[in-house]
């Protein structure tokens, strides 16, 4: 234990003095750079983009074929829709595919020429709606915003057509819309995008912060000649290493999930239980750090290796698509990664409860994975089934005869 704790203690020795030695240009590290900009910038960039919260007033075209009575009234409908806004009105179908092409709008609704007639004469009428379907939320929003203006449409002239027959008006109202529905969103009530997207990559910032930080620095030590998990114990080495940096990564955690989600109403129920989760991913991931930075040859290998596993892995959590789509290995493999169950958890404390206990499976699963990933840090900076090779020399210590 000793040996440990005085590797550590040089570690963090020679770690404060990088971060914080040299004047000159040359001299400069840049770690500190890295462990100010990531937390600081990359948050910030990200709250900016997603500041908007909902997606609104998506751009429609109509193109109006049948310029009756009732496509007007259905126009009007479209038009006081929150969520369209009716950008143009092309002449024909070819003139709206290519303003659709071209990025104008998100979708057109086609209103037939024969619309009114079939509805006098009791047939059903089609209408038809064009999309981009480039972008899935928006289709969300737009394609349901059409439903409902028609589906309104259609109750009052089922309404009219029961008046006539002499019906009253609220029987009418009823067995025009006999059966009604109403949104209940239990576990994201507020439909915010930001909250519900913008969340977990900032979780995803921290995580890179812990790991990145700590490889760009090893990358540093190597190619400056420095030491790297420096004996008499390299895991206590690298360990002061990271306790140098442990105050930017509970600063940046501390600033993205105390400060900035409660700023933007992003937090959830419960800013502690939030940032419990932050911290609770940044744990399991020191001992990630460790081992990485055993590695990494210089500082480009460590952003070039990270950033290439930072989106796939965010993809493949399940938070952004269903886990319930992805091919099992690929489940498999991303359950071995502290940010699928620190994901898991903070979509169901952001949206459902700020009470820890109702993710306690999700920070046992982070606890094992620390533990886990200690001991296999512990063999990656040792590599105890690496021996001499045979005819080596000896080393020459001190006092001993030629």
């Amino acid at each position: 234990m000793s040996l440990w704790l005085a590797s550590f203690r040089q570690g963090l020795r020679e770690e404060w003095a990088l971060l914080l030695g040299g004047r000159s240009r040359r001299e400069r590290s840049g770690i500190l750079t890295v462990l100010l900009a990531i937390p600081l910038l990359y948050p910030a960039v990200v709250t900016y983009l997603y500041h908007g919260e909902e997606a609104r007033e998506r751009p429609a075209l109509l193109l109006d074929l049948d310029q009756s009575a009732l496509s007007r009234r259905l126009a009007l409908d479209l038009e006081a829709t929150p969520e369209l806004r009716i950008v143009g009105r092309p002449a024909g179908l070819e003139e709206g595919q290519a303003a659709l092409r071209r990025g104008e709008a998100e979708l057109m609704v086609v209103v037939p020429a024969d619309l009114s007639r079939k509805v006098k004469q009791g047939e059903r009428a089609q209408l038809a709606v064009w999309g981009a379907g480039g972008n899935v939320y928006t289709w969300s929003i737009a394609l349901p915003a059409v439903s409902a203006a028609v589906a309104t449409v259609d109750a009052e002239l089922a309404a009219r057509s029961l008046l006539a027959a002499g019906l009253p008006p609220e029987v009418a109202r009823r067995r025009a819309s006999p059966i009604a529905t109403g949104d209940r969103r239990l576990f994201h009530p507020s439909g915010s995008y930001g909250r519900y997207l913008a969340v977990g990559v900032l979780l995803i910032v921290i995580q890179q912060l812990v790991v990145v930080s700590l490889a760009f620095s090893a990358g540093v030590r190597r190619e400056r000649g420095l030491p790297v998990g420096a004996p008499p114990s390299p895991v206590g080495h690298l360990s002061g290493m990271a306790a140098a940096h442990a105050p930017f990564w509970l600063g940046g955690l501390l600033f993205v999930s105390a400060v900035l989600l409660p700023w933007m109403g992003w937090a959830g129920p419960s800013v502690a239980a939030t940032a419990a989760i932050f911290a609770a991913l940044a744990a399991a991931l020191v001992p990630v750090a460790i081992a990485v930075a055993s590695l990494v040859p210089d500082r480009m290998t460590a952003f070039q290796v990270l950033m290439f596993f930072s989106v796939p892995l965010f993809v493949a959590s399940g938070f952004t698509w269903p886990a319930g789509q992805l091919p099992g290995a690929v489940r498999v493999a991303t359950a071995v990664f502290p940010a699928t169950p620190a994901l898991q958890a903070l979509r169901i404390l952001s949206m459902k409860s700020g009470d820890l206990r109702t993710v306690a499976p999700e920070l046992l699963w982070l606890v094992g994975q620390f533990l886990g990933y200690a001991a296999l840090a512990w063999l990656v900076v040792l590599r105890p089934w690496r021996r001499p090779r045979r005819g080596a020399a000896e080393p020459v210590t001190s006092g001993s005869n030629p």
